[in-house]
């Protein structure tokens, strides 16, 4: 209470009592009482008489508008002028109040509480709303997808930068409803979009996510993921349409490419495994027709072709066994990975020292699908190696926790300028791979100073 009279105040204080049994009061009688209180006692309520020494309600009032503060504030006064009353509550004031009427103070004082407590929460709101939309504009700006919001109601379309750059409309002009849009929609999928949008008038759907070619801006039709959802009103009746269109050409594009990748490598598995039937195995088999031919025709003494044969069909033998191991899918059921990887080594040993280390480890919790993938890719960067490093030692390590496995494999051999090289079928091969799994696969290399491929798989979002 802002008030010099202590006998009014006691009054005050009574009539209030009598309602409100559980209030606090604190009694301000100047200026500095005022603020002292503002800041110590922090009210929920402000009761002030209109005229203290050098001080007034008005002032009153403008401090704690100054402040920025929501306190419901009432004039309680003995003789006020209704020019006044009126200038005060246009400066803020919540209500006024004459002393001879002071009965009626504990419904006002209810009253301007609850007004400010519902004005607090809707200015909330509004915030909440400001701060949504404000969030909505800047990721409307910056996303690349077309987002566009269908008001069924009044029939307007909004849509973001994105939405005119890829639809080529004019900025200037207002959008026309999707009934109008059949012009930029593929021939082959406008009755599915009319159909939807039928569906949507008679309330049948209320989500959909759906693939349409649009014709761009720049005239060529691009593949869209089309998403929307449908607004309703309390009576279950469609208000408002709020959709996107993500273009997923590029994505389509890079599954081609894929695609003529893994064509491309079955292609090359072919040649090569050709090559090697032709160039080696066949070229064993005909040395032992020819000798046994030899040998039918003379077989007194020459049991030493006999041998011969033997060795050379051991050879095919080996040949054979060591084509269909890099051909065939490892059996992990059966075999871990070092073994595997062990078997596979063995035939470069020939040429390189080649060491594995799988002391860091641990593959029982491994899904058996990883355990192939880093195969392949062991397989492949071995025979890119065997192919153009020249070298003389190469080391595999393979290192794992719960959250990852990784594949190091590196050599000695000549290297290469990695800004210069241009990525071969078997590196995009190792890469390809380890995306697939949500994985990264780095090539260090320099001319001269050997080649390290580093592979990294996460485990945890890998199942069995």
């Amino acid at each position: 209470m802002l008030e010099d009279n202590a006998t009014d105040a006691e009054i005050i204080r009574r009539v209030i009592l009598k309602e409100h049994p559980g209030c606090e009061f604190h009694l301000a009688m100047t200026k500095d009482a005022y603020l002292l209180a503002l800041d110590q006692f922090m009210p929920d309520i402000i009761l002030a008489d209109n005229s203290l020494p050098q001080f007034d309600a008005r002032d009153a009032l403008r401090i704690i508008r100054d402040r920025s503060l929501t306190i419901p504030f009432i004039m309680v006064t003995g003789t006020v002028s209704e020019e006044f009353a009126v200038e005060t509550i246009k400066a803020g004031a919540d209500d006024y109040l004459l002393k001879d009427r002071i009965n009626r103070l504990p419904a006002a004082i209810e009253t301007a509480i609850t007004q400010r407590k519902t004005q607090k929460e809707k200015q909330g709101v509004l915030e909440e709303i400001r701060i949504s939309n404000e969030r909505f504009k800047i990721l409307s700006k910056a996303t690349k997808d077309a987002i566009w919001d269908w008001d069924l109601l009044t029939g307007r379309v909004w849509g973001n930068e994105g939405f005119f750059d890829l639809l080529g409309f004019n900025q200037d002009q207002p959008i026309p409803p999707p009934y109008e849009w059949s012009n930029h929609i593929h021939p082959a999928d406008r009755e599915k979009l009319f159909a939807r949008l039928q569906e949507i008038t008679k309330s049948k759907v209320s989500y959909w996510e759906d693939a349409l070619r649009f014709q761009s801006a720049l005239g060529m039709f691009e593949t869209v993921l089309d998403r929307a959802f449908v607004l309703k009103d309390d009576a279950g009746n469609p208000v408002r349409v709020v959709g996107v269109f993500v273009d997923v050409t590029s994505n389509i594009e890079q599954q081609r490419a894929i695609t003529r990748t893994i064509l491309q490598t079955q292609e090359m598995e072919r040649n090569a495994l050709g090559r090697e039937l032709h160039d080696n195995i066949n070229q064993i088999m005909a040395s032992i027709n020819l000798k046994l031919g030899y040998y039918l025709e003379e077989p007194e003494d020459n049991l030493e072709i006999v041998e011969h044969c033997r060795r050379d069909l051991r050879k095919a033998i080996e040949e054979c066994r060591k084509l269909s191991h890099n051909m065939v899918i490892p059996r992990f059921a059966e075999h871990t990975l070092r073994e595997e990887l062990d078997l596979l080594i063995e035939s470069y040993r020939t040429r390189q020292m080649v060491w594995l280390n799988s002391d860091g480890f641990q593959e029982e919790n491994i899904p058996s699908t990883i355990k192939e993938n880093l195969f392949r890719i062991a397989q492949e960067q071995l025979s890119n190696i065997q192919k153009h490093a020249k070298a003389s030692e190469i080391g595999i390590q393979l290192r794992n926790d719960s959250k990852s496995v990784g594949l190091l494999i590196q050599d000695n051999g000549v290297g290469f300028d990695i800004g210069q090289k241009r990525k071969g079928i078997g590196i995009t091969n190792i890469f390809n791979r380890a995306e697939s799994y949500n994985g990264t696969a780095e090539i260090f290399s320099q001319p001269g100073k050997g080649c390290t491929l580093s592979v990294k798989i996460p485990l945890a979002l890998q199942s069995g």
